[in-house]
């Protein structure tokens, strides 16, 4: 919804949810982003048992490493043996990182951020709890929204703090949930986030920070930690992007709200398993915000290359440069004199991921994203940009929109080309 919509109507009928990200001719619905995303693996394998593993470039900002040291392995031979080894020091090392106090906050570990969120809005919002949702722009993750209904809530979203100001007298609200940077990679400045908080504190509201990219937002745009944003009663944390860890999340809460949402972890088994638990701690420990900054400063060359191409299309996503789905529906549209496609923006962003990896083993979200995944065209320098190099990424860059604008007539060879079928 936009700033302008917020404007019109009365109570429900000036807010929506966000927008879904479109299915099309070939990616018809989320079982076919699941066959996607299955292709896109199988390729990364066959690719590196052909060439090896340097012949691949990791562009998606995660790693997703497993990193239990040695030292580690016979400390696992037994849940007891767990316990009494690594028990409370996962949560302890989160709550720092996200800018915390133990004697204040609590935490859980979950085996990945849609998990946490489920949990947050289990154990904190009621039903029939009204959530407002505000993003700089794009949209937040499928997940917020899915876990609000889920448990019988109401999801509403607005972009940018003007909207947001116009949303808060349409209360009452259970819930306000910021996202500071989407997966879309748009960013909410911390003064605007700061204003949010505030305004919501004020009217008595619980804050939630749907933090997960947290580490390169913090370290790229020099920003506070979660909860040094403001009065934040609950936040979740990535441990994969842009961090040495696992697929995993930490949930920071203040105290008196960390058992109500624990307790739903446990209840409903969202909760990091032993070995996930130690490599979720070692990524902590692991975390270099210097790669970060390397990352961000070959973003901006990045920047400075593709802008005067793409123009005002290519934005800055943190240590990375991305394009709308839609915005580069029209750069693909602008490079061939035949408008008449099947295809829609959505599958000409995802094919063009394929592309990259079939002809320069460059792997991007789309690639391997589970359904509700944004379709955003992103190219993030961490971990492999430096090593794959600007001039190369730029001829994959326009490698890339050239072959999906001559794709155009052939939702066959797309449908191959994404899902591995004719």
């Amino acid at each position: 919804m936009t700033a302008e919509q917020a404007t019109n109507g009365h109570d429900d009928d000036i807010l929506s949810g966000p927008e879904n990200y479109r299915y099309g001719t070939v990616i018809t619905g989320p079982d076919f982003e699941a066959k996607k995303a299955v292709h896109g693996r199988r390729m990364i394998q066959q690719r590196i048992l052909t060439h090896g593993k340097e012949s691949l470039y990791n562009m998606t900002g995660l790693v997703r490493a497993f990193p239990l040291d040695a030292e580690d392995l016979p400390l696992l031979d037994s849940q007891m043996s767990f316990y009494a080894y690594f028990s409370g020091r996962a949560e302890e090392l989160a709550i720092r990182h996200v800018g915390g106090d133990p004697r204040d906050h609590g935490a859980v570990m979950c085996n990945r951020v849609t998990s946490g969120v489920l949990a947050i809005m289990l154990g904190l919002l009621e039903r029939d709890g009204r959530v407002l949702s505000v993003v700089p722009n794009g949209r937040s993750h499928p997940c917020v929204q899915q876990a609000v209904e889920l448990v019988g809530g109401k999801f509403y979203e607005v972009q940018g703090l003007a909207a947001y100001e116009r949303a808060l007298e349409k209360g009452p609200w259970s819930m306000v949930v910021i996202t500071p940077m989407t997966p879309q990679k748009y960013h909410l400045p911390e003064a605007d986030v700061a204003r949010v908080i505030s305004l919501a504190k004020g009217d008595g509201i619980m804050v939630f920070t749907d933090d997960a990219h947290m580490a390169s937002r913090a370290v790229f745009y020099d920003e506070p930690l979660s909860l040094a944003l403001g009065d934040v009663d609950v936040t979740v944390w990535s441990l994969d992007k842009h961090v040495p860890g696992p697929r995993g999340a930490a949930v920071v809460a203040k105290k008196q709200l960390i058992e109500r949402i624990q307790t739903q972890v446990f209840q409903f088994g969202l909760e990091s398993q032993s070995g996930h638990y130690v490599a979720g701690l070692r990524g902590m420990e692991a975390f270099d915000p210097e790669r970060i900054r390397e990352a961000g400063r070959l973003a901006r060359q990045l920047m400075e290359r593709l802008r005067p191409k793409y123009g005002d299309y290519a934005y800055q996503a943190g240590p990375g440069v991305a394009i709308s789905a839609e915005d580069f529906g029209k750069i693909v549209l602008s490079r061939t004199n035949d408008q008449d496609t099947p295809m829609i923006a959505e599958e000409m962003s995802v094919a063009a991921a394929f592309i990259m990896l079939r002809d320069h083993g460059i792997v991007t979200i789309p690639i391997t994203g589970y359904p509700g995944a944004a379709p955003t065209y992103r190219l993030m320098m961490h971990p492999d940009g430096g090593r794959l190099g600007i001039d190369n990424i730029e001829e994959a860059a326009d490698n890339a929109v050239q072959c999906v604008a001559d794709l155009l007539q052939s939702p066959d060879e797309v449908r191959s080309l994404l899902l591995g079928t004719g």
